[in-house]
């Protein structure tokens, strides 16, 4: 038994969810992974294969946003539901504030337990993928078209690798990968804490992702100081770290005990334990994906703790066989790509 990693190739969705918590520009995390594990419930009924993890890369996005004037503030364009008709024109139907989105996203993801090996069983599947793709909603919003899927085997062989890379980056460049960069700000935040003590961690958060800036004084020659009638220069201040950073949802946090089924009124599924939870915010990066060495580092995956139900990506070092050796190809895949072209 061996595995295969799935690309949906080029997703065209039309009004998907762009906002998440505190956050707007691209749906959650957690919309994606929620997307494979719908496919896999349905795809175990018939295939008896699982999908696990997910890669999000973004080819194009375009919020449903306008500026009302060149100074102003963007807002989300607004529609009223249901549509007023003429028979209900006494009655104007309520604005419910969303934020919609279209976008061209690939997704890739893992078959773990991948037993076919026939050319016309994978043409199949492939159908098969691409039927239930079209039966969900991928972020809330309706798939539109799907370019193509493909299955590619997963090798352990590190020349084989190197080929299955190239082929991907080929597919689906140009494009670029949301990537985890939680433990960036992790770091920040201890480094910050060591200068400001009473520093919180919404506080190295902003850093990332506010706007921020400061006003540099336009000194005269004879000025040693600033007054009230210097003059001053507005300057936008750098993030912490160089990169497309962006802040992201990447999960959830109880903020109650596990009810037992049907305690808790109007749940969605009252045969279900249940649980109040808030969102917990993290950072991404969106990275080109001919930086991206291995599969692997992409997929986000599903990680449980007591009390936390995050999202997380890469595996670590050692699930790869030698660390040695991976340093030494990894310019080498990059490398041969761009020399193909």
């Amino acid at each position: 038994m061996s595995s295969a990693f799935i690309i949906f190739e080029r997703i065209d969705v039309q009004d998907a969810n762009c906002i998440a918590g505190f956050t707007y520009g691209f749906p959650s995390i957690t919309h994606f992974l929620g997307f494979g594990h719908a496919l896999s419930r349905k795809l175990f009924q018939s295939r008896q294969l699982h999908l696990q993890g997910c890669a999000v890369i973004c080819h194009q996005h375009q919020i449903h946003a306008y500026q009302s004037n060149r100074y102003g503030d963007y807002v989300f364009a607004q529609s009223k539901n249901p549509p007023i008709l003429k028979k209900h024109a006494s009655s104007t139907p309520p604005i419910v504030e969303e934020g919609k989105m279209n976008m061209i996203v690939s997704l890739i993801m893992e078959c773990p337990d991948f037993t076919i090996s026939r050319q016309t069983e994978i043409g199949a599947l492939k159908q098969k993928l691409m039927s239930l793709a079209f039966q969900h909603h991928l972020a809330g919003g309706s798939i539109q078209r799907i370019q193509a899927v493909h299955v590619l085997t997963d090798e352990n062989d590190f020349e084989e690798q190197k080929k299955q890379m190239r082929q991907i980056k080929r597919v689906l460049l140009p494009g670029f990968v949301l990537m985890d960069r939680t433990d960036l700000l992790s770091e920040y935040y201890q480094q910050k804490k060591q200068n400001n003590p009473e520093a919180e961690f919404i506080n190295a958060w902003l850093d990332f992702s506010a706007m921020k800036y400061q006003a540099k004084p336009l000194l005269k020659e004879n000025e040693t100081e600033p007054n009230d009638n210097t003059k001053a220069e507005w300057l936008r201040l750098d993030k912490p770290a160089m990169g497309w950073l962006v802040p992201i949802t990447n999960g959830y946090k109880a903020i109650s005990p596990v009810y037992p089924p049907g305690e808790v009124a109007n749940t969605r599924n009252p045969d279900c334990p249940f649980c109040f939870v808030e969102v917990a915010h993290g950072l991404g990066e969106w990275r080109s994906l001919h930086r991206i060495k291995y599969v692997s580092e992409i997929l986000w995956q599903y990680h449980y703790e007591p009390d936390w139900y995050l999202c997380r990506q890469g595996r670590s070092v050692t699930d790869k066989p030698i660390k040695s050796e991976i340093n030494n190809i990894e310019n080498e895949i990059e490398d041969d790509f761009l020399s193909s072209l």
